[in-house]
């Protein structure tokens, strides 16, 4: 046996490494038909989500649909310049921020070009999953870069086709998944990822831009939206204020200072002093407060006056059969003191007599008042017709 051994043992030991060798490629092919297996199984699983949608297993369609196409490089183009209203004209919806992020990609982009469309049937009646394969041209970079994005497709109730840019249910999000990992289109998505990848390797410049572009623009279409929403902020705010101040307008009161009195900024005897009002001077008042000040307009800004030094400017209407204003002019009965204001202590501007005649602008609180020397003025009303 020994002798035996001995003489074999080259033999031997080339026949336990072959049986070794056997059982290791069984092993395997055990192995990978466990895995095809589970593969295929989850396969199915995804297949057969409860969407009560039958998903297609049918390979894609190559640039079948001429109006698909055409309506897809329409999209792609527009996107490619920033012409944000032909992409909102093709689709059913357009948010906002992707107006705003097309706007902005598109300084980016010199064109794309060399479209294909591969499609599948859609969830929908007449509806497709298109998956375009196109060329992006890039400022300021030499080399084409490949690209591949997928579009929903579907026909409105005219027939017209449309993207269809609508949150999925979940029925289709299931129905897209399942699409997703079929043979096909993964081979299609991992050939546009290899030319993307050799894209990259041949050309420095576009290596150097593709790492930060996508986080450069979602900061910039960030900061648009801020400033937009700021904007926005702003011009509701101004329009409010706006209509507030023409309600306020609308109940404003016109009032007259009685004596000599601080205007201030605000309603407060602390406050800033932002001139004097002298008597007789009259004021619009938007607001009488509760603690003793009216907010009054000075100079087309708000000021405010402590409201014990105003009285407000009653209008009157003359009495039936008065004769003052019928003319647009006033004629004196009885030689009459011409006052600044509408009161016995106002300054004496001069004497009106009796048969004068002066411009009506009108009746006060018993006052009349008048034009003398091309200013208002005053004098009582029962001394004048």
């Amino acid at each position: 046996m020994k002798e035996f051994f001995s003489k074999n043992l080259r033999y031997i030991i080339i026949g336990v490494l072959f049986v070794i060798l056997v059982v290791v490629v069984i092993l395997f092919v055990n192995k990978k038909k466990t895995s095809d297996k589970i593969k295929d199984a989850a396969t199915e699983e995804l297949y057969q989500v409860d969407t009560g949608i039958e998903v297609p297993k049918d390979k894609y369609e190559v640039n079948a649909y001429p109006a698909v196409n055409t309506l897809l490089e329409s999209y792609f183009n527009a996107i490619a310049t920033g012409d944000a209203d032909t992409v909102a004209s093709l689709s059913n919806v357009l948010s906002d921020e992707e107006r705003v992020r097309i706007q902005i990609q598109s300084k980016y982009f010199d064109n794309f070009s060399n479209y294909s469309v591969y499609t599948k049937v859609g969830p929908a009646p007449n509806s497709y999953l298109a998956m375009v394969t196109y060329d992006i041209k890039y400022a300021g970079v030499d080399t084409p870069t490949p690209a591949m994005s997928s579009v929903y497709v579907c026909t409105n109730e005219t027939g017209a086709l449309y993207i269809n840019k609508s949150e999925p249910t979940e029925d289709e999000k299931a129905y897209f998944r399942a699409l997703s990992i079929q043979d096909d289109v993964e081979k299609l998505s991992d050939e546009v990822e290899t030319k993307y990848n050799e894209a990259l390797e041949s050309d420095d410049a576009l290596a150097a831009l593709m790492p930060t572009l996508k986080s450069q623009i979602n900061q910039e279409v960030k900061d648009s939206l801020a400033a937009q929403q700021q904007a926005d902020a702003e011009a509701a705010a101004a329009a409010e204020a706006e209509a507030l101040r023409a309600a306020e307008e609308a109940n404003a009161k016109t009032v007259r200072v009685t004596e000599l009195v601080n205007i201030r900024s605000s309603a407060s005897t602390e406050a800033e002093s932002l001139g004097k009002a002298t008597a007789g001077m009259e004021f619009t008042r938007y607001e009488v407060m509760d603690n003793g000040w009216s907010r009054i307009d000075y100079n087309g800004a708000d000021a405010y006056i402590k409201s014990d030094y105003l009285e407000e400017v009653v209008e009157e209407v003359p009495e039936e059969g008065s004769t003052i204003g019928a003319s647009g002019k006033v004629t004196v009965k009885e030689n009459v003191n011409i006052r600044e204001t509408a009161s016995e202590s106002g300054n004496k501007l001069g004497v009106a007599y009796r048969g004068e005649q002066f411009d009506f602008v009108e009746l006060t609180d018993g006052w009349c008042k008048i034009v003398y020397d091309g200013k208002d003025a005053y004098v009582k009303a029962d001394f004048v017709e």
